[in-house]
């Protein structure tokens, strides 16, 4: 099991935030896997009774059409950006592990091996005048542009026409699937123009200062996070609160990380920030408990408690992160921790979650008696980050 070193006799640590669930809540996650799962029912039933809309001889370029649609999707996101309210903040060429990455314009672009997606940006809601207006006919114009594409595919017949009904088919399932999921694509299409919805924007708005800090933490630039953030106006938003919190435990200050989470997880009120919330208190608990800031009798408790409320509330947390390789290492299964933190620092979406990873896989070399193997983890690390 973990030993801690001895923290000090005045540290105060909250406890994790209230109302965790009990049991998991993925029915969004349900309705998306039982649509799918409709689908590819369905194509299979057309194609083993011999009427798809196309050659059967083509059918592994529908499956090419959706794998397709997904990466004209995000590049029709990030053209579209500027006119409809969105904002890039980090971006990936291809998918898995990590093999380059450097700043194009102030923002990280990280280079993956495989050309299953060709390119896949981070956007944020940008905090910008006729918003509502903006989002809405965004998400049209990029329905119709798509709809456009798949159209001209399916049109010239032969092998384009596959591709083109798998470009429509993933077309259609992006706009209609979680349309209660404030700023999907669904929902801006179908939810945004009725009733109050426009009021839910309110906590995903970022202004310039904010989006600057955002860019800068992404790229790992901790002073120019840290420079954004001290010249920005004041402003109690959740996502600015958000950056304050990375800030402080980029900064190591890991109790003042914990109680600024908690208070972020206060104040939001969707699912994904508050998921959010709780990823960073339980990174603040791991990383104070690691450090001695915090102590293990209290914080591990915390820690655990936090851990639950993630695999109730959001799953997918866990796979985008190194807490469950944190995890492992705080229970003693050096050999889990180590696969799991190299596994989070290879597909990590951008520089300070790779170098938390990278930290967390030193720590873990150093405590299995490794120390040449955790110099370089460490090495890796903190070549990504400048504070």
């Amino acid at each position: 099991m973990y030993t801690p070193p001895a923290p000090p006799h005045d540290a105060t640590v909250p406890p994790p935030p209230p109302g965790l669930p009990d049991a998991p809540a993925n029915r969004s996650r349900t309705v998306t896997l039982v649509i799918a799962a409709a689908v590819g029912g369905t194509v299979g039933a057309l194609g083993s009774s011999h009427t798809l809309p196309f050659p059967e001889r083509y059918f592994l370029l529908l499956l090419a059409g959706v794998l397709l649609a997904v990466s004209l999707h995000n590049v029709l996101t990030r053209l579209l950006g500027p006119l409809t309210g969105l904002a890039p903040v980090y971006s990936s060429i291809g998918a898995g592990a990590w093999l380059w990455a450097g700043t194009v314009g102030g923002r990280l672009l990280v280079v993956r091996p495989l050309p299953i997606i060709l390119y896949s940006p981070c956007m944020v809601v940008a905090d910008r005048p006729g918003l509502r207006r903006r989002l809405w006919w965004g998400a049209l114009v990029q329905l119709l542009l798509q709809a456009a594409v798949a159209a001209a595919l399916v049109a010239a017949g032969g092998p384009a026409e596959a591709v083109g009904w798998g470009i429509a088919l993933l077309t259609v399932l992006i706009h209609v699937l979680a349309p209660g999921r404030v700023t999907s694509p669904a929902w801006r299409l179908l939810r945004l123009p009725f009733g109050k919805e426009e009021a839910k924007l309110g906590e995903w708005r970022i202004d310039d200062a904010t989006l600057a800090a955002t860019r800068a933490a992404g790229a790992g630039r901790v002073d120019l996070m840290r420079a954004a953030l001290a010249a920005a106006p004041p402003s109690d938003s959740p996502r600015r609160l958000t950056l304050a919190t990375m800030l402080a435990l980029a900064e190591g200050r890991s109790v003042e990380a914990a109680h600024a989470a908690v208070d972020l997880y206060a104040r939001s009120t969707a699912p994904t920030l508050r998921a959010g919330a709780l990823s960073l208190y339980a990174a603040a608990i791991s990383d104070g408990v690691r450090a001695g800031s915090i102590p293990a009798e209290q914080g591990l408790p915390y820690f655990a408690a936090a851990m639950t409320g993630l695999r109730a509330q959001a799953p997918a947390v866990l796979r985008r992160t190194d807490l469950p390789a944190r995890e492992a290492y705080f229970q003693g299964r050096l050999p889990v921790a180590a696969k799991l933190a190299a596994r989070a620092a290879a597909n990590a979406p951008e520089a300070l979650s790779r170098a938390g990873a990278l930290d967390t896989l030193a720590a873990v070399h150093a405590a299995a008696g490794r120390p040449a193997e955790a110099a370089r983890a460490h090495a890796r690390a903190a070549a990504l980050v400048r504070l």
